[in-house]
């Protein structure tokens, strides 16, 4: 199999005219002075989806894989296996890349050979008909940031926390993978209510192994905002799986427990619910961010409970 210099990477699941415009703005890459190859992990095995990478294979240096097992990590894993760049980019199949993109992204990987790990810029695209009623993206909390994958760190080219680092626009040297760390298949999307922090575990696995992490601002991708993530429900959910993921991150510690959770986890869900309602039957103007709270802790203290249910299985 033929060496490249740069891998790009992503798993697509279900998302076909989406997927078309992320491949549309691959096709309008400028050219480097590296090679590179595309690997499409198709997490759904699509006919559709298949017969739209071919069509692009006259324009882009694409490959078609499919991984049945769900989840989006182990599609990764799946083109990990095929993917042959010293340099691995990974993305998500709703990005709109910037033309200078990968000339951005490779060329401060050179300038910072002491890195491992890589972030760019990524910037919220809404299509013509999506509507922010609720004003989500004008609001300013950390986590909605994360929500919509809002990567815009005021920072210069250089080190930065691999916390700052995030999926839709991340590359690894090869080093770090054959140091044998790589995506926990048990995190991530996998079509149903998945624990969150994929990127972030396999991030913070590395740095504790000493390989650091580096900001790259001028490499740029802008993230797809569907209609549907623009509505309460879609930020709960959010808001539950990733207080799933934060069990995996950091387990909370007690003596006092009920159910494997403890307690003070409970009293804790309780008043979060509590001060939520009563801000949102008020109207106050940080009711949305109560609800993030308590279905955050609602999503930990769950988790909790399911891994006592699970061992005791």
């Amino acid at each position: 199999m033929k060496q490249v210099a740069v891998s790009i990477l992503f798993a697509t699941y279900k998302r076909g005219e989406i997927l078309r415009i992320t491949l549309d703005s691959f096709a309008k890459l400028s050219p480097g002075q590296f090679t590179y190859e595309i690997i499409v992990i198709d997490n759904a095995c699509e006919h559709q989806i298949a017969n739209l990478v071919s069509s692009y294979q006259t324009l882009l240096p694409i490959r078609y894989l499919q991984e049945p097992a769900p989840g989006k990590n182990s599609a990764l894993i799946t083109g990990l296996l095929h993917a042959t760049g010293e340099i691995l980019v990974f993305t998500d199949d709703d990005v709109i890349a910037d033309p200078e993109w990968l000339n951005s992204l490779v060329a401060g990987i050179e300038r910072l050979p002491e890195y491992d790990l890589f972030g760019g810029r990524i910037l919220p695209s809404l299509p013509d008909n999506a509507e922010d009623k609720h004003g989500l993206l004008q609001r300013s909390g950390s986590f909605i940031k994360s929500a919509y994958v809002i990567a815009d760190w005021p920072l210069p080219e250089g080190p930065i926390k691999v916390g700052h680092i995030w999926g839709p626009n991340m590359a690894v040297r090869r080093r770090v993978f054959d140091s044998g760390i790589t995506f926990d298949p048990k995190i991530g999307p996998n079509g149903g209510n998945y624990i969150m922090g994929s990127e972030s575990d396999f991030l913070n696995r590395a740095a504790s192994k000493g390989f650091k992490g580096a900001y790259i601002p001028s490499a740029q991708v802008r993230h797809q905002i569907r209609p549907e993530q623009l509505t309460i429900d879609w930020l709960a959910g959010r808001a539950f799986r990733w207080g799933r993921g934060s069990v995996k991150r950091t387990p909370p510690a007690s003596k006092f427990r009920f159910l494997n959770a403890p307690l003070y986890l409970y009293r804790k869900c309780l008043t979060e619910y509590v001060v939520y309602r009563w801000a949102s039957l008020l109207g106050t103007s940080d009711w949305i961010e109560k609800m993030i709270a308590f279905n955050i802790t609602k999503g930990a203290l769950v988790q909790m409970v399911q891994d006592r249910n699970t061992r005791s299985s």
